[in-house]
């Protein structure tokens, strides 16, 4: 054992203290870069305002979950976007068939690009459980569901089940919908407002 004066005990306990020091440091920048890394806080919708129902210049990324009595399910991967009021871009990737598809709105009007050519969505080639998602999800009014107004004129059930705040403003995190035989439930699992004007 090393007398308490000796050079070689203090050695080892300034080492032994760094170490300690070093841990809690590299502890509290752990904890700050989880910090800047942090969900939206999830709340129930009653501490910011809803974003406008006209609002532009958004994107988000999320998942879709598609169920149907006759048809089992499926789930897809969800990227859409709004530059303007009268488009969206909307990507679809997941058990399509075809990989990702991109599908736009321009006013009411629903279509792909076909070698430059605008397509009805009824000419999809896709597998028949994609066709089966395509002819389920009402895209034309999902995106005010995803903007917080479950509001539908298509004979939808269409429910907010859990409200996030960011930037802000309350918007869902999760929603689900409801027609007959058909489910969908969608988890919005990013905002982008970078675009916005």
């Amino acid at each position: 054992m090393l007398p308490k004066h000796s050079s070689a005990w203090a050695s080892c306990w300034k080492t032994r203290l760094l170490n300690k020091q070093g841990l809690k440091v590299v502890s509290v920048l752990f904890i700050l870069a989880l910090n800047g890394c942090a969900t939206p806080s999830v709340t129930d919708g009653l501490t910011a305002p809803r974003l406008p129902r006209d609002s532009v210049g958004w994107s988000l990324q999320g998942k879709a979950a598609v169920t149907q009595s006759d048809n089992g399910g499926s789930t897809v991967n969800l990227e859409w976007s709004r530059p303007n009021a009268t488009r969206d871009h909307i990507r679809l990737s997941g058990p399509l068939g075809t990989g990702a598809l991109e599908v736009f709105r321009e006013d009411e009007r629903l279509f792909w690009i076909d070698a430059g050519v605008q397509q009805p969505l009824d000419l999809l080639p896709l597998n028949g459980e994609a066709q089966a998602i395509m002819a389920t999800l009402p895209l034309n009014l999902v995106s005010t569901w995803l903007m917080g107004y479950p509001d539908s004129p298509a004979d939808w059930e269409v429910k907010i089940t859990q409200w996030q705040i960011l930037e802000g403003w309350q918007l869902p995190r999760k929603i689900e919908a409801y027609r007959g035989d058909i489910s969908v439930r969608l988890v919005v699992l990013a905002w982008d407002f970078e675009e916005r004007q």
